[in-house]
């Protein structure tokens, strides 16, 4: 058995959180060209205490998600490649004439 059939689920997890980094990227972009001045000094400071801290969390979270599709990136490649060498190892304890049998690869999610 080999372990290719995660790769297809791994994939789509992988873009789904590349998806919602991006995602995230875009309001985070946008709190900093708030202007709070024009709220008034009675609001300014908690106006700017309030974009900074959403900013801050919007980026924290952004960055959480890229991390988990970078894990999940890391994951897909470290399974292949153990996938390959578990191949390999096999075909080596297989007799001479089967020594290129390929294993029969495992579809879909």
């Amino acid at each position: 058995m080999t372990l290719q059939m995660w790769t297809a689920t791994l994939g789509a997890a992988r873009d789904a959180w590349e998806q919602q980094a991006e995602g995230l990227d875009g309001p985070r972009k946008n709190f900093p060209q708030a202007d709070p001045s024009l709220l008034g000094d009675a609001v300014q400071g908690a106006a700017e205490a309030f974009l900074t801290t959403w900013e801050q969390r919007t980026l924290a979270l952004r960055d959480r998600a890229s991390g988990h599709a970078d894990s999940l990136a890391q994951t897909m490649y470290d399974f292949l490649l153990t996938d390959g060498e578990s191949v390999q190892s096999t075909q080596q304890l297989l007799m001479w004439h089967d020594r290129d049998t390929l294993p029969v690869e495992a579809v879909g999610p």
